[in-house]
């Protein structure tokens, strides 16, 4: 009987190596068992797979000779490193094999183990149409991600062109959220595999993103690569509204917006270094306001931040009274009497360029903002503005009340905020006949 027993096993063991053979795969080095390093049996020998032109399809393909559904690419950064034979190179599937081996690939390679592929297998069966975050960006969270759909048994990206706000929120709401924004390619790693859909246009009331009107043709790229970050509050009745923190005064202070009934921050006007850093979601990036917008939400921006830390935390000074067309100010200087100078046209703040600006010009200005006498700070010498520059060219003879009447071209192409200019104003006024020879 045991040695009935002995032989059995033994019948088993040779069973089972005759039993794998070339091309057979397996995941080493990973946990969970459908997640790791991709293995590869050829000539007897399990070695690796290179990450050359390795993509979804690729893994797809590999995931179902496994037994599993369907799957996705690991990239070689998140595979520990094997150290047997590298087999395989530059894989390339169409998606219809039933083996890797019968994808083409190269046996020749230029590879390192550092550049082993790794795969992450569907444990779970996706339906045609299902949704998924992966590539999660710096900050790892759950909800936002680059967007992908299963279509034709593989995963695959969605083109920006078209996408919008609408699109993520019925992306969202397909995935179990509330509502959503579009963050633009830039912010998230680009895919591989196909590009399944391409300028989407859903109306918001549709509960899955295959209802959307779309195409498949593939006039897209991988650096364009839509994704999404999904939230589980509504906007409410505050949303977009804001707020002043810290400041010295009611007028003054760093500067938060509420969105999704969340008070956080936006992102620069007080200088951040004079901002008390906040805490929380940064909200908004990159804000570009035309200036006619009732709410700063209505303004572009980037709602996706990662570039950001508190302490570039905006801050602004709001002015109890409204300044009116013509209005000058002095900003960016420890002293109030000088720094870059600031006219007020067509309901904005904006600079003014340095080209024939004179003490003349410094002097009107300063005798418009309750000086005696003014001249002129180098642009060298000023803090660079932001925002638009409003005047160029400046020439007054002296006499001028205001500003904006002596002549000026308004169109300023050719400066830059390195051009903008500052005065130094003072109470002291020229003695009558008093003449400066220079």
């Amino acid at each position: 009987m045991v040695r009935l027993m002995f032989l059995l096993y033994i019948t088993s063991q040779v069973y089972n190596v005759k039993s794998q053979s070339t091309g057979d795969l397996r995941i080493n080095g990973g946990s969970p068992e459908n997640k790791g390093r991709l293995e590869i049996l050829y000539n007897d020998t399990w070695g690796t797979v290179c990450d050359d032109y390795f993509d979804n399809i690729a893994a797809s393909v590999a995931c179902r000779q496994l037994g599993y559904c369907s799957g996705i690419l690991l990239r070689s950064e998140f595979v520990t490193n094997g150290n047997e034979t590298i087999w395989l190179d530059d894989v390339t599937c169409s998606g219809n094999e039933s083996r890797l081996i019968d994808c083409t690939y190269t046996k020749s390679h230029n590879c390192h183990h550092g550049e082993d592929v790794g795969i992450d297998c569907d444990v779970i069966c996706p339906e045609i149409g299902d949704l998924r975050l992966v590539d999660r960006t710096t900050s790892r969270r759950r909800d936002e991600g680059r967007l992908e759909i299963y279509l034709n048994r593989v995963w695959g990206t969605v083109c920006e062109q078209e996408f919008d706000d609408i699109d993520a929120a019925v992306a969202c709401r397909q995935l179990g959220y509330r509502i959503g924004v579009a963050i633009r390619p830039g912010l998230i790693d680009d895919g591989t595999g196909p590009i399944w859909l391409y300028g989407l246009g859903c109306n918001g009331s549709e509960s899955k993103l295959t209802d959307c009107t779309h195409s498949y043709l593939p006039y897209c790229s991988h650096y364009l690569d839509v994704g999404i970050q999904c939230l589980f509050n509504y906007p409410t009745k505050d949303h977009g509204n804001l707020r002043l923190i810290g400041g010295q005064n009611r007028n003054e202070g760093r500067l938060e917006i509420n969105l999704f009934d969340e008070w956080e921050l936006t992102g620069i006007v007080l200088p951040s270094k004079n901002v008390d850093d906040g805490n929380g979601t940064i909200w908004l990036a990159n804000v570009d306001c035309v200036g006619n917008e009732e709410k700063l939400v209505n303004c572009s921006y980037d709602s996706y931040v990662t570039h950001c830390g508190h302490q570039n935390d905006v801050g602004i000074r709001c002015f109890i009274t409204c300044p009116t067309q013509g209005h000058l100010r002095i900003v960016e200087s420890a002293q109030e009497h000088e720094g870059r100078l600031e006219i007020y046209m067509n309901g904005v703040w904006g600079t003014v360029c340095r080209d024939f600006f004179d003490d003349i010009d410094a002097t009107v200005a300063c005798q418009q903002l309750g000086f005696c006498s003014g001249k002129a700070l180098h642009s060298y010498n000023v803090v660079d503005g932001t925002g638009v520059i409003l005047l160029d060219d400046l020439h007054c003879s002296g006499i001028e009340s205001r500003l904006m009447t002596c002549s000026y071209d308004p169109i300023t192409t050719d400066c830059w905020s390195y051009d903008d200019i500052g005065v130094s104003c003072s109470f002291t006024c020229p003695t009558t006949g008093k003449f400066e020879f220079r």
